[in-house]
């Protein structure tokens, strides 16, 4: 794995360090009731880096909470979305009833058969039912729509915290292996020191 530059993630500890203590200054609410601010104010910044984690691991517990809204108010629009669809499906079906008992008495009124003012008027009634229904279709099209749109925004609000999240967390990760791996100088260093001891050691046996 290709290891990042030392240098950025000297910057991005840096970063980390004043965010971390721009929070502590602004939890000063329920969290933090038990903690007198005036005796953690004189603590040494060596030891401050167990609190600065545990700062980063609030503001991650944070994210993961503002995701999980996000996902509770998805839930009840995909179902209001689901329901609008078997609305539509019935208001289909209504629709192809009323034209097929059209299609009937249109039929049944142009061989002459049956009371013709009857079958103008039951016509008429049909014709009328259907309009209805097709209008009820447009309105719930556009509870479709509107709903659908919701959606689609509320989804990618979802992936955008949740890519968050992972960046967090890999940002902590390659700030633990920086805290453990030496730098990329430090280890130069040491291959300069074994090589100039190995050039003194041959020195003295001439």
């Amino acid at each position: 794995m290709r290891r990042v530059p030392y240098s950025v993630l000297i910057l991005a500890l840096a970063l980390l360090l004043l965010t971390s203590c721009k929070a502590t200054k602004g939890l000063k609410g329920s969290l933090t009731s038990g903690v007198d601010d005036d005796l953690f104010s004189q603590v040494p910044p060596e030891d401050l880096q167990e609190v600065q984690k545990a700062e980063f691991d609030l503001k991650v517990a944070e994210e993961k909470v503002r995701l999980a809204d996000l996902e509770m108010k998805l839930a009840p629009l995909q179902k209001k979305y689901a329901g609008y669809e078997k609305d539509l499906a019935n208001k289909y079906r209504k629709k192809a009833a009323a034209a097929v008992d059209l299609a009937k008495l249109e039929a049944i009124d142009r061989s002459g058969l049956g009371q013709k003012e009857d079958n103008i008027k039951t016509i008429a009634d049909l014709q009328a039912k259907r309009l209805k229904i097709e209008a009820d279709m447009v309105k719930i099209k556009a509870k479709l729509d509107t709903t659908e749109r919701r959606i689609k925004g509320l989804t990618k609000q979802i992936e955008e915290q949740a890519q968050k999240i992972a960046g967090m967390k890999m940002l902590e990760g390659q700030e633990e292996e920086a805290i453990k791996s030496p730098s990329i100088d430090e280890e130069e260093q040491k291959e300069e020191k074994v090589d100039t001891s190995s050039v003194e050691e041959g020195k003295t046996l001439f």
